[in-house]
């Protein structure tokens, strides 16, 4: 199956203007190699069903860098007791997993969520009209909104620091 991505539409207003049209058709050859490198990504991941929803972005390589640390948290890191790895460890037999899962075992739930099909991961601006619960800046933070409601009705945002200087973390919240 082809991972989706779907891009947000820039607004009603750049798509009346001949100069808008012609920006949004010059943009496709940008477009389509951008949603090649996130399929790529996706299926290196483990997680070619996941769809994507990514805003217009300027810095594209920054974009899937963040993108590949948010994904790779998501499904590594339980440190968050709400993360979807902390759910699913707390509670293995509730998802069909062993009584002790190995780390692995436990990851492969997590993927096998976000290739439920409708698990959606949304990049997140400061334009969006939904935010972090934890009140980050998506001018200073390139942040994540993960729904997978096969597993649960939270939201989980990945919050990737746009200057390197902090660690990725994810978290959840009802």
């Amino acid at each position: 199956m082809q991972a989706q991505v779907r891009w947000l539409s820039l607004g009603a207003k750049a798509c009346l203007t001949a100069l808008g049209i012609l920006w949004l058709c010059s943009q496709s050859g940008y477009l389509m190699v951008l949603q090649q490198q996130i399929e790529s990504l996706l299926k290196a991941l483990e997680v070619p069903d996941l769809a994507v929803e990514v805003p217009p972005v300027a810095d594209e390589e920054g974009f899937l860098e963040a993108l590949e640390a948010a994904i790779t948290s998501f499904i590594e890191d339980g440190e968050d007791e709400q993360s979807p790895l902390a759910l699913i460890e707390a509670d293995p037999l509730a998802y069909d997993l062993s009584d002790e899962p190995e780390r692995e075992e436990l990851q492969n739930a997590v993927r096998d969520f976000m290739n439920a099909g409708d698990s959606q991961l949304t990049l997140i601006t400061s334009e969006s009209p939904i935010q972090p619960d934890g009140g980050e800046n998506p001018d200073k933070f390139w942040v994540f909104l993960l729904q997978m409601p096969s597993l649960s009705q939270h939201r989980w945002w990945a919050i990737v620091d746009k200057n390197g200087r902090r660690e990725t973390y994810n978290y959840g919240a009802l």
